[in-house]
């Protein structure tokens, strides 16, 4: 007979797994038939990355709640933990990588350095894509020597495991994995919002060209990094507390909280939907097609 938390986790991964899955894959199908630009790689590579963090967190928290887990050796449990941790931190840093993107787009710089950058940013973008898988892939790597995992045979849910970790290295983890990118990312949307002040300021002279397509492109530029930031706020805090504070938070809390996680990536995929026109058209077509069919049938 499963128990009521079990019952509750089947909920959440039949809702929270397909949404999640066929958002993010959605954005994928879009951009693969599509020439790929700057800004199109950045996408594509942040729904592949939500397609493998959304799975991994539906895997992990069904072995965990199911009791799988125990099953087998805890090589797998350290596997998945990696490959999970990784799987967030370049979440946070592909986010940090649009924004710079759109900051050097939008943004009029008078630093020459800047400008070359925006010279240069197909290479930029494929350089920070690079540094990004490297710096989620290192920082994650001394996991391996820094927990200890032990089987254990108390009945909790989350307890198939005890693992004992370095605060030091979560710490360290992150602050280069978390920590900076957002801080890049709120340096970027600031660099953009006095832009976007300063373009509503000179634009108020020109009411007939107060709303012209490079403001329209701007703002809904702006508005997408700035709903991405506060969905990674929320996501760093939640990780944070899970992994620095989880021996003081209860099964019940832990389970809000974890099930929350599997929602985020649906979130992200929505933002980056309804902030791009070329994906909100290829949904909206999609739509009109179902209901097509249902009118047909």
């Amino acid at each position: 007979m499963p128990t009521s938390l079990q019952i509750y986790w089947a909920a959440v991964l039949i809702i929270a797994w397909p949404c999640g899955f066929i958002l993010n894959s959605s954005i994928v199908a879009v951009y693969l038939s599509y020439r790929k630009k700057e800004c199109d790689r950045i996408l594509l590579t942040m729904a592949c990355c939500n397609v493998l963090l959304l799975s991994l967190l539906a895997f992990d928290m069904t072995f965990v709640t199911y009791g799988l887990y125990i099953l087998f050796d805890k090589e797998l449990f350290l596997a998945i933990t990696i490959i999970l941790l990784f799987s967030i931190n370049f979440s946070f840093w592909l986010t940090a990588c649009l924004s710079v993107y759109y900051c050097l787009r939008l943004v009029n710089f008078s630093c020459q350095i800047l400008i070359y950058l925006q010279r240069r940013i197909s290479f930029v973008v494929t350089l920070f894509l690079l540094v990004s898988v490297l710096i989620s892939w290192v920082i994650n790597l001394p996991f391996i020597w820094t927990v200890q995992i032990t089987k254990t045979n108390a009945t909790s849910t989350y307890q198939d495991y005890i693992f004992n970790y370095d605060q030091l290295f979560m710490f360290f983890n992150i602050v280069f994995g978390s920590a900076l990118p957002f801080i890049v990312t709120s340096l970027c949307i600031g660099i953009c919002l006095i832009s976007l002040l300063r373009h509503v300021q000179r634009m108020r002279q020109h009411i007939s060209e107060f709303w012209s397509p490079q403001l329209k492109s701007h703002v809904k530029a702006f508005r997408t990094m700035l709903l991405l930031l506060i969905l990674n706020l929320i996501f760093f805090t939640v990780f944070g507390s899970l992994y620095l504070a989880q021996h003081y938070l209860g099964d019940a809390l832990q389970t809000v909280l974890w099930s929350g996680t599997m929602f985020i990536p649906s979130g992200q995929a929505l933002i980056l939907i309804f902030g791009k026109s070329k994906l909100a058209r290829a949904w909206s077509k999609t739509m009109s097609m179902f209901g097509s069919c249902a009118r047909n049938v």
